[in-house]
């Protein structure tokens, strides 16, 4: 990965963890979270007049735009239901950690190539083992069914729509640097296409859950400041995460390296939101680190 890609992830790792705990703080849903897509789409549409390219895309393109759509609403429903029950100091890392995993597999299973070393795999094992020692307290609550809570479950939700969209926007960007268009600009169009494209599939999941309803009315009246400021944190995140794409060959990569926010988050989750850490949380996410660094580093 070269110093732009490192650069521009690096920075997208600081705002992700930002929004995060944002979202956290002003009552986790899946309504406020549609209001943030909806708020970042509407700051960053300028782009789509600034660059034009994106009107003459191939018929391709907008399937793999409406699966990205899906693949990310998935994400923040799974988000939005899991910070509602647990702790972001445990739920974030997860998130965070687990797709490290699994988008190298989900390449090498839809015909890719599996571009990792011995190091890599031993990155792989280390944030694995941080995963399953994040949600217990001490070593002797170790047991299956310590994991099996709606908290957990709707993590591995927002788990599948992170492996999800990582997979097809990247197959997104390729087309449209295909076509002619530069990383930049193609990242910068397709940060508020997917927006767009989330949000139509977001909207109607509210109108169909009545709690979802309430919500939403309630967002929007009360939270609209924060709906847009976080809104612009996410689209700017991603935006800047698709930028990197396009000067790396290996999803994969890009993947691990956002994964910089999770002590970035779980900081903040602990002095913001006064979420308290157990020492064996606290060694689980050094390991996680220490697995993030080995999978980053070439």
């Amino acid at each position: 990965m070269n110093s732009l890609a490192l650069t521009l992830v690096l920075v997208s790792a600081c705002l992700h963890a930002g929004w995060n705990l944002l979202g956290k703080k002003q009552q986790p849903s899946l309504a406020l979270f549609t209001l943030m897509m909806l708020a970042g789409g509407i700051v960053f549409s300028p782009w789509l007049l600034i660059y034009r390219d994106w009107l003459a895309l191939p018929l391709e393109f907008w399937g793999i735009w409406l699966l990205s759509g899906a693949f990310q609403g998935i994400y923040m429903a799974g988000l939005a239901w899991a910070y509602a029950r647990g702790d972001v100091s445990v739920l974030y890392p997860l998130v965070r950690g687990l797709p490290v995993i699994i988008v190298p597999w989900v390449g090498l299973w839809l015909g890719g190539y599996l571009y990792l070393s011995a190091q890599d795999g031993l990155g792989m094992f280390l944030i694995f083992a941080a995963c399953v020692l994040l949600p217990l307290r001490r070593l002797n609550d170790f047991h299956w069914r310590f994991y099996m809570t709606p908290a957990l479950g709707f993590m591995l939700l927002a788990v599948l729509g992170t492996v999800g969209y990582s997979w097809v926007d990247k197959q997104a960007i390729d087309l449209m640097r295909q076509e002619g268009m530069t990383a930049f600009s193609a990242g910068m169009v397709f940060m508020v296409l997917q927006a767009w494209s989330a949000f139509f599939w977001m909207l109607p999941s509210c109108f169909m859950l009545t709690s979802e309803r309430k919500a939403l009315r309630q967002q929007w009246t009360s939270n609209k400041r924060v709906c847009m400021m976080a809104g612009a944190m996410v689209l700017a995140t991603y935006g800047l995460v698709l930028v990197a794409m396009g000067h790396t060959q290996d999803v994969s990569y890009v993947v691990a390296l956002r994964q910089a926010s999770i002590p970035i988050g779980a900081l903040l989750a602990v002095v913001w939101l006064k979420e308290v850490l157990p020492p064996l949380k606290w060694i689980a996410l050094s390991v996680m680190m220490l697995g993030l660094v080995l999978v980053a580093l070439p």
